[in-house]
Formats: structure tokens, C-alpha cells, sequence
């Protein structure tokens, strides 16, 4: 599981972006993206499922379940979520992050 942040990825080109632009360029490099934004993202997602278009996956953390600043609690749920899902195809997954 590789996991990179959207200042890293793409040198940084998609920072301040919009979902629908975060979510696109996931999907044209088949990576799964984990977020926080529980609100405006899946509306978003039923958006493109409506309209047929596909993503490679969506994590959705929520901050009452798993605190922005808690990198450890982060980093353990996403590795089980990783361990578990190995061999899963995550097109049009969509999976509430759960503490490790």
C-alpha cells in the first residue's frame, strides 16, 4: 500500500483542488482516495454513480471516529483496512474508515 498526501502527489499540482478534480485523477491512476470530507464527497459519489462514471475506490474517515491529528490511529486503521481488502478490486468501493 503506497499512501501519499495531495501536496506530495503530482508535485503538489492538485492541492486546493476540487473534489471532482481530486477524485478524477484517482480514478485515472487507478488510486484509491482516503478523505476526511464525509460532506461534500458522497453526494459526489452518487453524482458519478448516476451518471455511470467509475472511481478507483473512496475511504471516508470521519474525524468523530478517527481525529485528523491521531497519525497513529490513522495509519494502524488504514494498514487493517489494507491487509484485509488485499485482493479486493476497489472500483466504486466506498468504505467508512473503522478504528483499528
Amino acid at each position: 500500500m503506497e499512501v501519499n498526501s495531495v501536496l506530495r502527489w503530482r508535485r503538489g499540482a492538485l492541492a486546493g483542488q476540487s473534489d471532482e478534480a481530486l477524485l478524477s485523477a484517482a480514478a485515472a491512476d487507478q488510486w484509491t482516495l482516503a478523505t476526511y470530507d464525509v460532506t461534500t464527497v458522497p453526494p459526489l459519489l452518487a453524482q458519478w454513480a448516476a451518471e455511470g462514471r467509475a472511481h478507483a475506490g473512496v475511504i471516508l474517515i470521519s474525524r468523530q471516529t478517527i481525529d485528523g491529528a491521531d497519525f497513529g490511529m490513522l495509519a494502524r486503521a488504514l494498514v487493517r483496512l489494507a491487509a484485509a481488502s488485499d485482493a479486493v478490486d476497489w472500483t466504486n468501493r466506498v468504505v467508512y474508515l473503522r478504528r483499528a
